[in-house]
């Protein structure tokens, strides 16, 4: 697997002129100003992308578990995937992954899709191979509002940076926020959220959806359902973190 080596070190220079121009421009306190530059340069971006301790996840939806069992009480009880083969993650969401999605979604330091994708990337590596990647697409109320988008910025790296085959073929068709919804609310499949864009035509036979955040999986099983109705046989998954 090829990477694109002078995008990738424009991409890093890049996080050392946003750290210049920031003692310059931003208000920031020194303490932010530390906290930031430790997100971006160290290797687990400050324990937000710390690998799981636990050896053991569940076959499906990749959560950790605390024996080898196989299948996480979710999974069990009330499965979500069908049409999605299985989920890989980085690791879980907590306070500090939630920080790191508050500053980068909703402050709108996109500098932190660097980062992301580079994490992004090394798990794609262990998990899976030469197979083309789907973005999850955003709301287009958020991406009017935002101006961007937090996934396509990592996909936009992922394709630029390190060579992978990035395929856009879902829109978003609805404009409610998943945020606000129970599990009923995120799982129910007669509410349509995505779909197709019309005449898309898939050739890849497996591709791997990717994500930021995996709450219940529903976004992700609706995405898959989607993409297999298009004639992709295998759908993966691979988010940062999971809930």
């Amino acid at each position: 697997m090829k990477t694109n080596s002078f995008y990738i070190f424009l991409m890093r220079s890049v996080k050392f002129l946003f750290l210049v121009l920031m003692d310059f421009l931003s208000d920031s306190s020194d303490e932010e100003k530390e906290n930031l530059k430790d997100i971006l340069f160290t290797p687990d971006g400050k324990g937000v992308f710390e690998m799981l301790k636990s050896p053991y996840i569940c076959f499906r939806c990749g959560r950790a578990l605390s024996d080898d069992f196989g299948f996480c009480t979710d999974c069990l009880s009330r499965p979500v995937f069908f049409s999605l083969t299985y989920a890989r993650h980085i690791t879980a969401y907590g306070k500090k992954q939630r920080q790191f999605i508050n500053q980068w979604k909703f402050k709108r330091n996109r500098i932190f899709a660097v980062s992301a994708a580079e994490k992004m990337f090394h798990a794609y590596k262990e998990n899976f191979k030469d197979l083309a990647v789907v973005p999850v697409p955003p709301r287009k109320e958020r991406l009017i509002s935002a101006g961007f988008d937090c996934v396509n910025d990592m996909a936009f790296i992922l394709k630029w940076c390190f060579r992978l085959k990035v395929l856009t073929p879902l829109i978003r068709i609805d404009s409610e926020e998943q945020k606000y919804k129970s599990f009923a609310g995120r799982t129910d499949k007669s509410r349509k959220r995505y779909a197709l864009k019309k005449n898309s035509k898939i050739r890849q036979q497996t591709v791997v959806l990717i994500d930021d955040i995996m709450t219940t999986g529903g976004t992700l099983e609706e995405c898959a359902a989607l993409l297999k109705s298009a004639g992709v046989k295998e759908v993966y998954a691979l988010t940062l973190f999971y809930a």
